[in-house]
């Protein structure tokens, strides 16, 4: 089976475990999830609205709402979600990644800083945050404007 199959059969798996149990937070994340997979961003975020609607404190579904919104371009809505996670699950370096990538998306490369800083200090050896605050820095200093008084 394709990887697209895969995925319309997980969809469609998950669709029957809400048609039995609609109150099941999981099986929304899940159906969410594969939506994501799918590259069905929109549809994943009402999955995830759903299950964050049945369990409001799920920080994995803020967190993959975040990254679904993420995917849309849709990053102001996306600082949002990872805020709700880290208000939930503050040492979750993943959240505060996906923070820091919203906020370098929104040219608030301060702000982004700030939070590759928080990233590299729940995980050092994280490179990936390494190279994109790195990125980040460079904007810094490339926009930034002197003064003279």
């Amino acid at each position: 089976m394709s990887k697209l199959g895969k995925h319309r059969s997980s969809v469609k798996s998950y669709d029957k475990a809400i048609e039995i149990k609609p109150d099941d937070y999981l099986s929304w994340a899940g159906r969410g999830n594969s939506l994501y997979k799918f590259e069905k961003f929109d549809g994943a975020v009402a999955s995830y609205d759903k299950a964050i609607e049945i369990k409001p404190d799920y920080y994995e579904a803020w967190y993959n709402r975040g990254n679904s919104l993420n995917a849309c371009g849709r990053f102001i809505d996306a600082v949002a979600s990872y805020d709700k996670a880290i208000e939930i699950k503050p040492d979750r370096y993943e959240f505060w990644t996906g923070r820091a990538w919203s906020l370098y998306k929104l040219k608030k490369y301060k702000e982004s800083d700030e939070n590759y800083d928080r990233v590299l200090e729940l995980k050092p050896d994280y490179q990936l945050a390494k190279d994109n605050q790195k990125i980040v820095k460079k904007k810094l200093t490339k926009n930034k404007t002197y003064s003279f008084e």
